[in-house]
């Protein structure tokens, strides 16, 4: 990583595993009180994986923390911008992608609704 990159996943994992170390838990009582799998908690703190917005917020009220702290890194106020820039910009792609999902699993579930209405008539 050089100083004009920042790998936002990694710095978030890192930050996320002293921040689960220094609250006491271990990976798997953290991703049960976070209602995920040992494995993905594993790849959020290796930077594999990225947290959705409502996962950072879980993760801050289980940990008792503020999301900044996931991402803190003794930045430039410029350094800063840009990273909250892009953790935004994550954030929203995410939200989106979300949003999709549900929206094409309620189409799903609508259609075959009407399909079972039709078949009764």
């Amino acid at each position: 990583m050089t100083d004009n990159v920042i790998n936002i996943p990694k710095l978030f994992g890192e930050n996320l595993q002293k921040l689960r170390k220094q609250s006491g838990f271990t990976q798997d009582q953290l991703s049960e009180k976070l209602e995920i799998s040992q494995k993905h908690l594993s790849m959020l703190e290796t930077g594999t994986q990225f947290a959705s917005a409502s996962l950072i917020s879980k993760i801050c009220e289980t940990l008792n923390i503020e999301p900044a702290e996931l991402f803190e890194r003794g930045l430039s106020e410029n350094q800063s911008t840009k990273l909250f820039a892009k953790i935004a910009n994550a954030m929203e792609l995410s939200l989106k992608r979300d949003r999709d999902i549900i929206l094409d699993e309620l189409k799903n579930e609508s259609r075959l609704i009407s399909n079972e209405i039709k078949n009764l008539r």
